[in-house]
């Protein structure tokens, strides 16, 4: 059987039988090459001897060598023959190349992957995109490309999908150019339109400027990249040689506290040991008495004996001359007193030991120790919180130098401690409002400053905002949440008023304001008609007047509105001199207010401001209350 026979009959049992398709795959290729080019039939003839050949190169092979042969059997023909394409040989071959090339290449199109846009569904996935032809290939169908010398010159790419955004929209052409001042891509048909006048490169030229920029970019991309690895590494190291350092320190704390446990529980020992001591000493003086008067009461029952036996004589000479001796005895002067014994100097610290209870002293020594170990550690929280570290690094051996065998030394007081952190965190600017002044004062200028207006005419009252009959005066500034903190220098006034008041208070009072008028007021009088000519009263001269161990120079008033306190503070002397708890600051509006409120759409609050209040009672002009600064 000839080539041409056998060759359908091959690629027909190939076709139907995929076992035998890999079996002989090198016989398949070997039989679709053509024996002149070495390369796949192209356009296929058969010589009147059997063999085939590209029609190409059959005819080339002729005219080249000048005698009409077979190039394989070398059989010699009488003229040239006209070839005919074999057709259905061809198709056949193109069509097995076809399954060969998609059993290696061809894949279909996943989700999100380039289509080939020739394929009919399902479509294969694209091998190439053509720039020109604005299409996207698979393996077979890009074919042509790769063998007609026309498409052979196409730009290929790998596969985009987005081929309508390389298309001008407006001149529906490639774009080959870039505009450097509007920065975008354009055409040939855009430079005589809206870019006539800009510069425009070639894309080419464009693309390897940009990536010599990226290039620049990603540079300095990867050096801050790298700075910052650095410094991640430099924090890292840092973060783990502080927790080292940290780990350290607070073992030695550890170390620090269980010290002065031990020395707690040493003093406790001792203590015990005292105790005891005392109680054996004690104990043998009891001891010691008991064995005395153990021999007194021996002594005296053979007396008594002596005499019982001597009651019973008849004779009067043995009586009268033996009674002198058993009545008056010389080491026995208070025999006859029964309570001879009871306060002899030999018992007297019996009793006193046991009335003594050593508990309570323990218990209150206790006490005072757990405040003031209390108070230095509320400071030393306090202290490391707002520190940052560097005095401990300066001084790392201090707490073993304060830390000794004694008790932790008082340093401050505890309300010391809470003076300051309010003077730090709860201070506030506060001035006095000169249109709620009663007439016989006078406001300076920056409101600082509240002195008795002597000789000079009374004001007219403003109505409604004014005091009326008391020398008060109001802050300007109103508060009704949170807490606010201010002092005032008192020592220029003999007779003063401190405090805060509700904004609705009555500005006609006729006595000091309190809490049920809605004021919370420390007052200083002076009398000079009493003994005492200094008197501190909270709110009113109903109450017992507050003996205080110094004048105070520059007083401090705390409010806390949210938990109603209200403390004054001497600030020379760092210790509070009275408090109010449980001030009802907030209030619940009446139902009628509060619906003619809501009618007119305005909001009526259950949260009053309270006010500064201020007040000079002596009527002389150098009498002043001066708002400071808060150190």
């Amino acid at each position: 059987m000839n080539r041409v026979n056998r060759f359908p009959e091959f690629i027909y049992r190939h076709w139907t039988n995929p076992d035998m398709a890999s079996a002989s795959s090198l016989l398949c290729e070997e039989q679709l090459l053509c024996s002149i080019c070495l390369d796949a039939f192209t356009e296929p003839v058969s010589t009147p001897c059997g063999h085939n050949y590209c029609k190409a190169c059959i005819t080339g092979y002729w005219a080249s060598s000048g005698q009409v042969q077979c190039p394989l059997c070398m059989k010699k023909f009488r003229k040239r023959q006209q070839l005919q394409v074999n057709t259905e040989f061809r198709d056949m071959v193109e069509h097995f190349n076809n399954m060969r090339v998609r059993g290696d290449n061809d894949i279909l199109a996943k989700p999100g992957e380039v289509p080939c846009d020739i394929c009919l569904e399902p479509k294969l996935k694209a091998q190439k995109t053509c720039l020109v032809c604005l299409a996207s290939y698979c393996q077979s169908h890009l074919e042509p490309h790769q063998r007609v010398k026309s498409l052979k010159k196409h730009q290929l790419i790998d596969p985009v999908s987005n081929l309508e955004d390389r298309v001008c929209k407006m001149h529906d052409k490639m774009f080959e150019l870039f505009c450097r001042e509007d920065q975008m891509c354009v055409c040939f048909m855009c430079l005589k339109d809206n870019h006539a006048t800009h510069e425009a490169i070639p894309l080419e030229r464009a693309f390897k400027e940009r990536k010599v920029e990226l290039g620049y970019v990603m540079s300095e991309i990867k050096m801050m990249e790298n700075t910052k690895s650095r410094r991640i590494k430099e924090i890292k190291s840092s973060v783990e040689q502080s927790k080292k350092k940290l780990d350290k320190e607070i073992a030695d704390i550890a170390e620090v506290f269980t010290a002065l446990v031990v020395s707690l529980q040493r003093s406790q020992a001792d203590l015990i040991k005292v105790i005891q001591e005392k109680q054996k000493a004690a104990q043998k003086e009891a001891e010691d008495c008991m064995t005395q008067l153990e021999q007194e009461v021996a002594e005296s029952r053979k007396r008594r004996s002596e005499m019982e036996q001597l009651l019973q004589t008849e004779d009067h000479l043995h009586l009268l001359q033996s009674c002198p001796s058993l009545l008056f005895p010389a080491h026995t002067e208070d025999l006859f007193n029964p309570l001879s014994y009871s306060t002899s100097p030999l018992t007297s610290d019996l009793y006193d030991i046991s009335r003594q209870s050593y508990v309570g002293m323990v218990k209150k020594a206790a006490a005072h120790m757990e405040k003031k170990l209390c108070n230095e550690m509320e400071m030393l929280i306090h202290e490391v919180r707002l520190s940052d570290g560097c005095e401990a690094d300066e001084q790392p051996d201090a707490a073993e130098k304060v830390m000794t065998d004694e008790f932790v030394k008082e340093v401050w007081t505890p309300l010391q401690d809470k003076l300051m952190m309010i003077q730090q965190c709860n201070a506030v600017d506060v001035t006095l409002d000169a249109y709620t002044a009663n007439s016989k004062l006078m406001v300076s200028q920056d409101g600082k400053q509240l002195r008795f207006a002597v000789g000079l005419p009374s004001r007219t009252a403003l109505f409604g905002r004014s005091f009326v009959r008391q020398p008060f005066v109001l802050g300007r500034e109103g508060f009704f949440s949170g807490r606010f903190y201010y002092e005032v220098r008192v020592s220029a006034s003999k007779g003063w008023l401190l405090g805060v008041v509700k904004e609705s208070i009555n500005r006609e009072i006729l006595f000091f304001p309190t809490p049920e008028e809605g004021g919370w007021t420390f007052v200083k009088i002076y009398n000079p008609i009493s003994q005492v000519h200094e008197e501190y009263f909270a709110n009113t001269f109903s109450n017992a007047p507050l003996y205080l161990r110094q004048r105070s120079q520059t007083v401090g008033v705390f409010v806390d509105y949210e938990k109603g306190e209200v403390s004054f503070y001497d600030v020379e002397a760092r210790t509070l001199i009275y408090s109010y708890t449980g001030c009802a600051f907030m209030e619940t509006p009446p139902a009628q207010k509060d619906i003619l409120y809501s009618m007119a759409a305005t909001y009526l609050s259950s949260r009053p401001k309270v006010y500064p209040i201020f007040g000079i009672f002596e009527n002389d002009y150098d009498n002043m209350l001066v708002i400071t600064p808060v150190a």
